[in-house]
């Protein structure tokens, strides 16, 4: 019986399997899964708003501290963008809410007459009550009480007070005086509309 001969590839051939076999393996190794894009990697301006998806950014992804108010356009945040109870006064830097910035502030002025008819006998006399109020829908900043001419010094002041309930908001004031007459006062309330 006559035996098989083995097969035995020429060397040409080895070299090609081999060949084949690391442009297999390092085709496979050379597919990447992910790609990365480092910051390096992007030209200064490439990235603009328009070629970001909307939605795309969200405040989970952007660093703590990358945005601040220089970034930030004017106008670009309304009240109806800030979430209720978002902004407390612990958030608020000193200073940087005052009444003007909230809306245009008055000063309502009510004099106050001296009703004493006798100078120094004695006999001090109580002016009315006189109120400075806010207009309707206004807020009560705040409220002054002043003299304005003191006669002779016989004058003083029995009543300052804010007056702020559901109907009004304002500031009123009383003067007594020995003075004759001669004393004024006033009472203001700081108004904010």
């Amino acid at each position: 019986m006559q035996r098989a001969k083995a097969w035995r590839p020429n060397s040409g051939t080895v070299l090609g399997l081999i060949a084949i076999a690391i442009a297999v393996v390092g085709t496979a190794n050379a597919a990447p899964s992910k790609v990365v894009v480092r910051k390096g990697d992007i030209a200064p301006g490439a990235v603009t708003a328009k070629s970001i998806r909307r939605g795309a950014v969200t405040a989970a992804k952007l660093r703590k501290g990358s945005v601040t108010a220089p970034k930030i356009s004017a106008g670009a945040v309304t009240s109806e963008a800030i979430a209720g109870g978002a902004v407390t006064s612990a958030a608020l830097a000193p200073g940087s809410v005052y009444g003007g910035a909230l809306g245009t502030e008055t000063v309502v002025v009510r004099p106050i007459t001296d009703l004493d008819k006798v100078p120094h006998n004695g006999e001090w006399t109580a002016s009315n009550t006189e109120t400075a109020l806010c207009g309707p829908g206004e807020a009560l900043l705040g409220g002054g009480f002043a003299f304005m001419i003191t006669g002779d010094g016989e004058v003083g002041a029995i009543e300052q007070m804010l007056l702020i309930n559901a109907e009004v908001k304002g500031m009123q004031g009383r003067i007594t005086s020995d003075a004759g007459g001669a004393a004024t006062a006033q009472v203001a309330a700081i108004c904010l509309k």
